[in-house]
């Protein structure tokens, strides 16, 4: 199955760079310089995005937060820009990860097969098929379509990761998550320390907000990584919300 990233890079070698050790992995590459090349390459529909922070045209956090409005695409900041703070803004923007420059490439590779895999069966704009939904609270999740709805139906954003790590979370109610497990939810070695999964469950807790009786649907368990705290249901996806 062709599989293709973005990179979007305005140094030509390391965009270069990238493409080759892509490339041995057997994914196809498109470079864009700049923003403005960016939304070109786009009209493609990329897999996954890599994305410099540092272009001359635009702020990279802007560009993101503009392409999340429009696009779901799983997208790996690749940046000079790697300061925790910086981290955790890409993230809560909506970047599925976040890797520094320089870094060794074969790292590169496995974080953009990851975010493939995850983003493996992706529906189109016209979602997927009917089948059985997880109901929440006021919220329903659709596993086949990756839609996210509310309680009046409406379908709400959801990147790879968020809808990764919700899905766990679904599928082990009550039930204590380490952030080891989390990490293997995503596909992706887990690194003490690294704060990658709590900027996503304080990203899905914002989405999701307070339960009917005004609790959190995520609560944290010191030590032990997370827990979710509401009833899920399965029903049929044909059902009204």
């Amino acid at each position: 199955m062709r599989q293709i990233a973005l990179i979007v890079e305005d140094d030509p070698a390391t965009s270069h760079v990238i493409a080759s050790t892509l490339a041995t992995a057997g994914i196809e590459s498109l470079i864009a310089d700049s923003a403005a090349a960016m939304w070109r390459k786009m009209s493609e529909n990329p897999d996954v995005v890599i994305l410099d922070l540092g272009l001359p045209d635009a702020d990279g956090f802007e560009l993101l937060r503009r392409l999340r409005q429009q696009s779901d695409v799983p997208v790996l900041i690749h940046s000079t820009r790697s300061e925790e703070i910086e981290r955790i803004i890409g993230i809560e923007i909506g970047a599925d990860d976040f890797l520094p420059k320089p870094c060794n490439m074969r790292e590169l590779l496995a974080r953009t097969r990851s975010l493939l895999r995850r983003a493996k069966g992706r529906p189109s704009q016209n979602g997927g098929r009917p089948g059985c939904c997880l109901r929440f609270g006021d919220w329903m999740l659709d596993p086949a379509s990756r839609v996210l709805s509310d309680k009046q139906g409406l379908p709400v954003a959801l990147g790879v990761s968020a809808f990764a790590l919700l899905s766990a979370f679904l599928d082990s109610p009550f039930q204590p998550l380490s952030r080891e497990i989390l990490s293997r939810a995503l596909k992706r070695e887990y690194v003490p320390y690294d704060r990658i999964i709590d900027v996503h469950v304080s990203q899905i807790r914002r989405l999701l907000g307070a339960q009917p009786d005004g609790s959190s649907y995520i609560k944290t368990l010191r030590s032990q990584g997370y827990v979710f705290t509401s009833t899920v249901e399965r029903s049929d996806a044909t059902e009204s919300v």
